[in-house]
């Protein structure tokens, strides 16, 4: 390492190590410490990493991304950790106990990712660090732990005036730590939860808008996207957007995470298979809660849902179907409905027999909607019954005095004589082979 470091001159240096603790290693590098570019503690304890830092107490001038995965329990360090790195745009810190954010200082960061499990977190500690970092512009935390409010008043609102881009992950919701927050300049701020489907259900899974922070609230958005989809055979995703005219995104994310093989194992297959679909029920109708619920919700004109995930049998269907149609009732008029859904019985109920239900026309309370957008899943091909309740909802707007100005299908192959069945009820029918995008979706 000696004769490495000598033929590299005056270079920055990138220094990944996944342990400190041999002997010399420190007596090597310190005499470097103003040219480290990078440096990245994978899996190390927090002993080590302070003794580092000790070793390397002067300016850091290069430093940029700073990168720390700390194992292992230890007090608080003696001294605030690399404050030399006053030019520091990017930290990355991962702790399996108490992150130690009161002893880190970065003027100039502009990148905070952030990663506990420590048993309490107290949340002042993290107001404070992201006050001292007004540079930010992306934050990004990930707390598997209880929050202590502790110390922090109720009305402390810090502003992070550049961050783009806020993420709170949880396992429990991290609504309690956004009234707390104001991000003006935001693209995206997402707050998501994440459960095994072995948990008990929460009865808080999208948030009370009361509770949250009005600034979450006041700002205008016209369209609202809710997603339900799966990410290989381990997780199920939930994502429901409220987006801007100027593409300003605030997601609220369920995921349930899925138990594995060697767990199945111990599991009854059918009481696993009716525990996932009831919770599936119940945070499609929490998601049709917060959209019914949302103080603003007259000003969206977009409404995108798609869902390729299906927990649910015939009973739980019907439930979420009359809760699907009941939405409609507090939607003003729409510029645009797109459904990408395997199952289109969830929001053309009216037309469709569900185990025996049937809901006539006079019951329906959809608005005013000038663009219907219907996906075809590949693999579940519109049948006979489908193309006619299709046609009979088109029908039925027409009759209305509501009719439809242009209905779009994605789909590889029109059934035969669908076009001309729908002609007659609606200005424009167009079909398109293009799939639609996850861009489209503002999927997670």
């Amino acid at each position: 390492m000696k004769m490495l470091l000598e033929r590299t001159k005056e270079s920055p240096l990138d220094i990944t190590s996944i342990s400190l603790d041999r002997a010399g290693i420190l007596a090597l590098l310190s005499p470097h410490a103003q040219r480290f570019r990078t440096l990245d503690f994978t899996f190390d304890y927090w002993s080590n990493i302070q003794k580092f830092s000790e070793a390397a107490s002067g300016p850091l001038p290069l430093l940029r991304t700073l990168g720390i995965r700390a194992i292992g329990a230890m007090g608080p360090p003696s001294l605030p950790l690399f404050s030399g790195a006053v030019n520091l745009k990017n930290l990355f810190l991962h702790s399996e106990g108490a992150p130690f954010l009161n002893h880190f200082t970065f003027p100039n960061l502009t990148t905070f990712e952030l990663s506990t499990m420590d048993e309490e977190f107290p949340i002042s500690q993290l107001l404070n660090f992201l006050e001292a970092s007004p540079t930010l512009q992306a934050v990004h935390i990930r707390v598997q732990a209880g929050l202590l409010l502790g110390d922090v008043p109720p009305e402390r609102v810090i502003v992070l005036p550049n961050v783009e881009i806020f993420s709170v992950t949880r396992g429990k919701p991290g609504y309690r730590i956004t009234p707390h927050i104001s991000c003006p300049s935001a693209r995206r701020i997402s707050l998501v939860r994440e459960q095994d489907v072995e948990a008990e259900m929460p009865q808080e899974i999208f948030p009370a808008w009361n509770t949250i922070g009005p600034r979450y609230t006041a700002s205008t958005f016209d369209k609202i996207a809710l997603g339900i989809t799966s990410i290989g055979e381990d997780l199920v995703s939930f994502s429901l957007s409220f987006i801007s005219p100027g593409s300003a995104t605030l997601e609220f994310g369920y995921k349930m995470m899925m138990i594995t093989e060697d767990e199945a194992e111990d599991e009854d297959s059918d009481e696993l298979t009716s525990e996932l679909g009831w919770k599936y029920t119940k945070v499609f109708e929490h998601a049709l809660k917060a959209i019914r619920m949302h103080p603003l919700l007259s000003n969206v004109k977009r409404l995108h849902i798609w869902d390729k995930h299906r927990f649910h049998n015939p009973c739980q269907l019907v439930n979420m179907a009359m809760e699907a149609m009941g939405l409609f009732e507090f939607v003003g008029p729409l510029e645009e409905l797109v459904l990408d859904i395997d199952n289109l019985q969830l929001f053309l109920p009216l037309f469709l027999i569900l185990s025996g239900l049937r809901v006539s026309m006079e019951q329906s309370a959809f608005p005013s909607i000038k663009e219907l957008i219907i996906a075809e899943h590949p693999k579940d091909p519109f049948d006979e019954a489908c193309v006619d309740a299709i046609v009979s909802f088109v029908r039925s707007r027409h009759m209305q005095g509501v009719p439809f100005e242009r209905v779009v299908f994605h789909m590889k192959s029109p059934p035969a004589g669908m076009a001309e069945r729908l002609e007659p009820w609606v200005g424009t029918v167009d079909f398109s082979e293009e799939t639609i995008s996850a861009d489209d979706q503002d999927s997670i």
